[in-house]
């Protein structure tokens, strides 16, 4: 991009201008995801405008989520985002990795029948003694790890101890038995990645990951099943 792409007497502001030809660039793939776009002094040196113009401009991508801004390194196009609702829709990993245009994935920690907690107990309304199924895995988009879930079911689900749930949608299977997710009631907050969520999803021990705790339910409240996702806080953003 260079000055001549500049519109001097448009009614669009230059700084929008700027942030535009940047946007169709780097989704045209010039700049990549991961590659860093030019700095403020260069951009400003070769368009002939002022770094505040730039600076504005720059920002306006980052509220869009398309670049991050690091401290003394620079601007960095962002990695493709996962949009994970937080109302009580009911939407499957799958399903948010197809609509950003990604390949999802599943790798299977373990699946087991455990003693639940008392709580446990009472929210899958499972009865004095009685067990429930716990399904863990990795879930991968584009082959890259970006999610730890950990599921809790009762007796209904004791299918799954025989299943393999590799590389698969556990939604497709449930409606496949005509267990069909109807709503779920969801919280988040802020964790940081512990040893175990940090060799499991290639990161950092202290990493930042959002932890959504959802309790999902079957129509007319025919089942229940918990669900706890920890994931990667860069690869997700939230839809409210």
């Amino acid at each position: 991009m260079n000055k001549k792409d500049l519109e001097t007497t448009s009614a669009t502001p230059l700084y929008r201008q700027i942030a535009d030809k940047l946007e169709s660039e780097i989704t045209r793939g010039i700049y990549p995801p991961g590659s860093k776009i030019p700095t403020e002094f260069e951009l400003a040196e070769s368009l002939d405008v002022s770094r505040v113009t730039v600076r504005k401009a720059l920002a306006e991508l980052t509220d869009k989520g398309l670049i991050t801004r690091r401290s003394g390194k620079g601007s960095f196009v962002s990695g493709k985002k996962l949009q994970h609702g937080v109302q009580g829709s009911v939407v499957s990993f799958s399903e948010m990795c197809r609509m950003a245009g990604m390949e999802p994935g599943a790798r299977t920690v373990r699946i087991a029948r455990e003693e639940p907690s008392p709580e446990e107990a009472r929210l899958l309304g499972l009865k004095a003694g009685e067990g429930m199924i716990v399904t863990e895995r990795i879930r991968t988009a584009d082959g890259t790890p970006v999610l730890l879930e950990r599921n809790r079911y009762g007796e209904l689900f004791s299918f799954l101890l025989g299943e393999d749930l590799n590389d698969r949608s556990l939604y497709r299977l449930l409606h496949s038995r005509g267990i069909v997710p109807h709503h779920a009631s969801k919280t988040v907050d802020l964790v940081f990645a512990g040893n175990a969520e940090a060799r499991e999803l290639g990161i950092a021990v202290g990493y930042p990951l959002l932890r959504i705790e959802e309790l999902v339910r079957g129509e007319g409240d025919s089942f229940t099943m918990l669900s706890t996702q920890l994931c990667v806080g860069d690869r997700f953003r939230l839809r409210f």
